[in-house]
Parts: structure tokens; C-alpha cells; sequence
């Protein structure tokens, strides 16, 4: 089978080939290097390829194998990390010059678990500075672009891991979401993204972020290989005190079950207030499929979400906190985008931020009220598909909204609500726009129910009019 064409398929197909010694790590992780750098020039996706490294891991991959001491689905299989997660030993940059030479002595903990389960790194991921935004248009590090339009964005803040996915360059790449950070990548590069629940997965060594709604998520090519990489980060960290104790279920064990007698929530208000009509046509259908697959439809109503704004002044208070040290020692060295958005933070009045606080709270016992009603919440990913590159502003019923900086939150108005929450969601593809721009739909299931959100996931990705579509910029094209 040619180097390409190993690429081209699924954790889950190609797993086993690893386990019966059909498939070499070494002749893997080599084709995945070479579709690295034949591809950085064009999607701009790492901020460093570990090519040394990434051998060495493929080697002791390989004679482990050999010597039949298989460690599971991840063994031998390249991976990308975003260049906000700790490596011990690598730069780890966040994508600005403030941390350009800053080099970690510990693993975050996802990072080993990973490493432990025997994955391959084949590099950092290129992201949105700080992970402060929704396009990964980094000023120091330059644009990641879209494989499935070159001058579109690929999403935000890990786009560089989206883009590798979609292009064939990684099987899986980790990711942060604190407001959609991994779930807008995967509907504008058309992969799988995953917020599971906040306190599922450890966020120990996650570096410079807010503790309130951040999580650790993977971007992979389908629902059954997010629930791969989903079983090796999930579980218990007894130093993230965020980290809840809480069993982890076989979660592949729920992939092709039936979704008869499953009630399927549809919000009446909010989620499609402000939408793109092709974005909603594509949802729409979506939700159609669903239902002819077995689910029920219930309309549910939120009415606390036209309080939703109020949450971005903790956010404001959140982000001083986390840049104060940086903003004294290193102010000369941030883009403005982010500099921007985060001085804004220190003008928060602690009466404000406790407001801010108890909305969330009134918006967390809403959602815990109407998923009591319904297994599952379905809403559109984003509102629109990939903007492009250059674009200032979107125009929504009449208005601009900001793409990037202060008041840019057009883009993650579906996605950051969970965040708040602290709900699992999980982006998947529904079909692309005209232009051949990718669409996606999310599926929220209660708090850790992840198993139940790939069972309907799954069930969807199966009938979706995404299946067997590539991008233009993909490895072999």
C-alpha cells in the first residue's frame, strides 16, 4: 500500500493493521513527516515539526510491537499537539513571542497519557496567539489556511491541528476549547471536534489559560476515533484538583447502537436567531436524518441565553489575571489582537464579575432543567462556514460583527455556551456550502455522557452527505 494512501484512513482502520504488523510505525511516522513538510508551505499548520523525535517515538514503537507488548488504538499512530499544551523539553510557544523560547520540564498530563498509549508526535500545531481567538491568523507565526479553501480560515484557536486532520498530515490532533477552540476548527475544516465534559479530562499543564471552562479536546476524522483518543485522556488526575473522580466507560462500546426511543432537543430560540441560510438548511436536515433514524424531536426553550453576553466580563477579569505577568515583563512583544482584547480586563469591578458569575450559574441550572427533558441537544456548530483570511467583519441580519479582537463573538455564539455549562458537545460534518466550504452540527449530551453523544454522533456520521469528502489541499492530491 503506498505511503499516501496509509494517510488517508482512520485511527480505527488502521490500528489493527499497526497490531498485526501489517502497517510499520516507522513507515507511517516517515509518511506523515513527508506530508508535513510537503504541506507546512501551504497550510502553515506547525509552529515546529519534530522530526527527530517523532522517529525515535516510531522506532520504540515499533520494536515494542514486535516484541508483542501492544499498548492499544494509539500505538505507532502520528498525532499533532497544539503549541499551548506542555512538552517537556520542546518549546511550547503559545504561539507568541512572549513564550518564544520558553521550554517546559514536565508533560501536561494529556501529553503523557498520549505518549504512554504509545502515540507519535509528529509536531506543535500552529494556533491563534494565546489561544485568544476564533481564526489562528497569528501575527508572529503567520495564517493557518484551510485545506478546503486556501484563503479561508481554518477556525480557531487550534487550527492548526483542524487543518492537519482534514489535509491527511495527523490521524488525530489535540486541541484546548475554551469557547469553541476545537469544535469551530472542526466545522470549518469538516473533522470530528470534542469538548467532553469540563472535569473529564485533566487540564494539568494547559499553559496560560482561564481555569473557568477549558478543556482538553481532540480533533480526529470520525466519531469512532474521537472515542479512541477520548479513552486515553479521560480519567482522573489527582493533581487538577478540576479533574472529577468519576468512572471512564468503554466508549466505543456505544457506537452503533440505535437511536429509537432517544429525545432529541431542538432549542427554539438562540441557536437559530442569527444563522447563515445554508449553515441552517444543512442543520435542518441534520436534525430530518435524526429523526428518521429513531430520535424524537423536542422543541426546547432557554430563555437565559438572552443573558449570555454578561459572561464575557468574567471572561475580561479572567484573561488580566492570566496575562498580568506577561503584560509587565513582555507587552512589547503582543500582537494586538490580544493585547486588545485583554487590557479591557483590569476596569472589571469585582460586583461585575460576581454578576457575571451568577448568570452563569442561572444559565447552568437551565440547561441541567431542560436536559432533563430530553437525552440530547442538537444546534449548528457555528453560524456561518470558514470566513476568509482577510475578512474584518461578517454581516448577520443586517450587521457587522467583528471576526477577530474585542467583541468578536459572532463566530463562537454556539459553541461557548458549553463552555459555560461545562456540557460534552461534539462538532460533526453535515455537508458543505455552494463554495465547498464544510458545515457542522453539534450534539450536547448531559454532563459526562459522552458515550450517549457518540452513540447519536456515530449514528448521524453514518448518513451524513459529508462522508467520503476531501479536501482541495489533502496528502496525495
Amino acid at each position: 500500500m503506498p505511503n499516501v494512501e496509509l494517510l488517508q484512513m482512520t485511527i480505527s482502520e488502521m490500528a489493527p493493521k499497526i497490531q498485526n504488523k501489517e502497517v510499520s510505525p516507522v513507515e507511517l511516522t516517515e509518511a506523515a513527516l513527508a506530508a508535513a513538510d510537503k504541506l507546512q508551505p501551504t497550510i502553515n499548520s506547525f509552529i515546529k515539526i519534530l522530526h527527530d523525535k517523532a522517529m525515535d517515538q516510531a522506532r520504540e514503537a515499533e520494536a515494542d510491537i514486535s516484541r508483542g507488548n501492544y499498548r492499544g488504538p494509539l500505538h505507532g499512530i502520528p498525532i499533532g499537539l497544539k503549541d499551548n499544551l506542555a512538552t517537556a523539553g520542546i518549546t511550547t510557544t503559545l504561539g507568541s513571542k512572549v513564550l518564544a523560547d520558553h521550554v517546559p520540564e514536565e508533560d501536561a498530563e494529556v501529553v503523557k497519557r498520549c505518549r504512554d498509549a504509545g502515540a507519535i508526535f509528529i509536531g506543535k500545531e500552529n494556533l491563534e496567539e494565546f489561544a485568544a481567538g476564533a481564526t489562528s491568523n497569528n501575527p508572529h507565526y503567520g495564517a493557518v489556511r484551510n485545506p478546503w479553501g486556501l484563503d479561508h480560515i481554518p477556525g480557531g484557536s487550534s487550527g492548526g491541528g483542524g487543518a492537519n486532520v482534514a489535509a491527511g498530515v495527523t490521524f488525530a490532533s489535540l486541541g484546548t476549547d475554551l469557547g469553541g477552540s476545537v469544535r469551530l476548527p472542526g466545522t470549518f475544516c469538516g473533522v470530528v471536534g470534542l469538548k467532553q465534559s469540563f472535569g473529564r479530562v485533566s487540564q494539568r499543564g494547559l499553559m496560560v489559560t482561564s481555569f473557568n471552562g477549558d478543556h482538553i479536546g481532540p480533533m480526529t476524522r470520525s466519531v469512532a476515533d474521537s472515542a479512541l483518543v477520548l479513552q486515553v485522556l479521560a480519567g482522573n488526575d489527582p493533581l487538577d484538583p478540576s479533574s472529577v473522580p468519576v468512572p471512564v466507560p468503554d466508549y466505543s462500546a456505544y457506537l452503533g447502537k440505535s437511536l429509537h426511543g432517544l429525545k432529541m432537543g431542538v432549542p427554539s430560540n438562540y441557536y437559530f436567531e442569527m444563522l447563515d441560510a445554508e449553515v441552517e438548511e444543512a442543520v435542518r436536515r441534520s436534525i430530518a436524518a435524526l429523526e428518521e433514524l429513531g430520535a424524537e424531536m423536542v422543541e426546547v426553550s432557554l430563555p437565559a441565553m438572552e443573558y449570555i453576553g454578561a459572561l464575557r466580563i468574567s471572561a475580561m477579569a479572567d484573561g488580566i489575571v492570566t496575562h498580568e505577568q506577561f503584560l509587565k515583563s513582555n507587552r512589547e512583544d503582543y500582537g494586538p489582537d490580544v493585547l486588545y482584547r485583554t487590557i479591557p480586563g483590569q476596569f472589571v469591578l469585582g460586583r461585575d464579575y460576581s454578576k457575571s458569575l451568577k448568570v452563569q450559574r442561572i444559565i447552568q441550572e437551565e440547561y441541567a432543567q431542560v436536559m432533563q427533558q430530553v437525552d440530547f441537544l442538537i444546534t449548528p456548530t457555528a453560524p456561518v462556514a470558514a470566513p476568509r483570511i482577510d475578512a474584518k467583519y461578517i454581516t448577520m441580519n443586517g450587521e457587522e460583527h467583528r471576526v477577530r479582537g474585542p467583541g468578536s463573538s459572532l463566530i463562537s455564539r454556539c459553541t461557548s455556551p458549553f463552555n459555560a455549562t461545562g456540557l460534552p458537545a461534539i462538532s460533526v460534518p453535515c455537508g458543505v456550502t455552494k463554495s465547498g466550504l464544510p458545515i457542522g452540527m453539534q450534539v450536547i449530551s448531559r454532563p459526562f455522557e459522552e458515550g450517549l453523544m457518540f452513540q447519536v454522533a456515530d449514528c448521524y456520521e453514518k448518513v451524513s452527505p459529508s462522508q467520503g469528502l476531501r479536501p482541495a489541499a489533502f496528502v496525495g492530491a
